[in-house]
């Protein structure tokens, strides 16, 4: 007999001490082959395949569902089956109840304790262990105090303190199982199916131990507004001075080149929509209504505006319509009016991203925009990747009128270049002091 291979959990990137075993693909002691997946490892953004480098029989020294450090030895391949199938001598630090003391008067092993390396031992069958019982620590303090002698262990290699709480407590009728979230619904005309990569399914099931309120992230990117109305009021007529229209003419044509961000996730597969209908947030005493913008990005900044204050007066009139507010694949929320700094938006329900509008800073003339994503459909560097590009859209808008009209002030009402809601600019003149200045075309017109 020989060991032929062992198997060390490998040093995958710098910071990862630490790795899960997912999935044990055999049985203890069964017959590998050379190039076999023996062993399935995962870091929080990496899977990795440990394949057999020769043929002969597996023993594994770990447990699916538990972490071990590099370098840990959790498997083995040895020639004969017989090998295989022995017992794993190696567990946690264990101890041996107190012995009584010996018939010379000497106490034994009061408290003996073993330090062996930190892998899962293999379990016995209660009554097939010949040798002594081993107790963990906090097994061993238990039974002290509910004064449980170690007969009643016999035949039992490893106890643990589960073990010790079954004679302690009665044995309670199994939990029911939490049933799964029903898949959400999938329509063939509207979406396109896109089967879920093992690499990504893997992600989900390792992010949803630790995440209890959902799988998403928010980032965040700073817009340069200034000057950025000078020329964009131009092209609306009442929602001057606001991001909403010129953000929703954006996104919808950014979408196509992300996919992913126009999409949900179902619970087993991704559903990307054919159409790019996003939709912006409204709550006017009359509830939180999302209302869909449809085709968006086939229309002007000057349709959309159109449409957004249709929809809001259907939403003020009670006369909104199920497709007003269905089929919507990306929602946008504006709390701009709010004064808020930033805020990070919630995800609705059949889609796999937000983005919120934060109030602009007249100080420091710019605005924050926070997307919200889902990480079961993709991931931050994509999210990331939209963010960017919608920001230098965005920032497109206002050239060099930023720069190089800031301070320009009517001389008569004191307003301001950004302030001019009418959006024809100012003219340049001469004040009645003779100096060179600017007035307003409201004031130029003795309104």
């Amino acid at each position: 007999m020989a060991l032929l291979q062992e198997i060390p959990v490998p040093l995958l990137a710098v910071n990862d001490t630490t790795l899960s075993v997912v999935e044990l693909p055999f049985g203890a002691g069964a017959k590998v082959n050379k190039g076999d997946v023996i062993l399935v490892l995962e870091t929080s953004k990496t899977s990795y395949d440990v394949e057999a480098e020769t043929e002969g029989y597996i023993q594994y020294h770990c447990e699916a569902g538990r972490d071990y450090a590099v370098g840990d030895v959790i498997a083995k391949i040895f020639s004969e089956e017989s090998e295989a199938a022995a017992p794993v001598a190696a567990v946690p630090r264990l101890v041996r109840p107190a012995a009584a003391p010996s018939s010379n008067g000497h106490d034994p092993a009061a408290v003996r304790t073993t330090s062996l390396r930190p892998v899962a031992p293999r379990r016995q069958a209660q009554g097939s262990w010949k040798g002594e019982p081993l107790f963990s620590h906090e097994a061993h303090r238990l039974m002290t105090a509910a004064g449980i002698g170690p007969d009643a262990f016999a035949g039992r290699d490893l106890i643990t303190v589960n073990d010790v709480r079954e004679i302690l407590e009665p044995k309670a009728a199994p939990a029911a199982k939490t049933t799964a979230p029903a898949p959400l619904p999938v329509d063939p005309a509207k979406t396109i199916v896109q089967k879920l990569q093992s690499a990504k399914r893997r992600e989900i099931e390792y992010l949803s131990d630790i995440q209890s309120t959902g799988l998403t992230s928010t980032i965040n990117t700073n817009v340069d507004t200034e000057g950025i109305f000078i020329h964009l009021n131009s092209a609306l007529t009442y929602l001057k001075d606001s991001l909403l229209p010129v953000i929703l003419y954006e996104s919808a044509r950014l979408l196509v080149d992300y996919p992913l961000l126009n999409a949900y996730y179902t619970g087993d597969a991704l559903a990307l929509y054919k159409e790019v209908n996003p939709g912006f947030a409204i709550d006017i005493e009359k509830g939180l209504k999302v209302l869909k913008v449809k085709d968006a990005g086939t229309k002007s900044i000057r349709d959309i505006e159109s449409d957004i204050l249709l929809l809001s007066g259907a939403y003020l009139d009670d006369k909104l319509e199920i497709d007003h507010l269905s089929d919507i694949t990306f929602t946008i929320t504006d709390l701009s009016a709010e004064g808020v700094a930033s805020f990070r938006p919630l995800i609705n329900k059949m889609n796999s991203a937000i983005l919120g509008v934060s109030a602009i800073d007249e100080k420091l003339q710019r605005c924050t925009l926070s997307l919200t994503f889902d990480h079961r459909v993709t991931e931050g560097k994509y999210a990331a990747g939209f963010l960017r590009e919608l920001q230098q859209r965005l920032e497109s808008y206002k050239g060099e009128a930023g720069s190089r009209y800031k301070g320009i002030s009517c001389f008569k009402c004191y307003k301001t270049l950004g302030e001019d809601l009418g959006g024809t600019g100012f003219v340049r003149c001469i004040t009645p002091e003779g100096k060179e200045g600017y007035v307003c075309q409201s004031c130029l017109k003795g309104f």
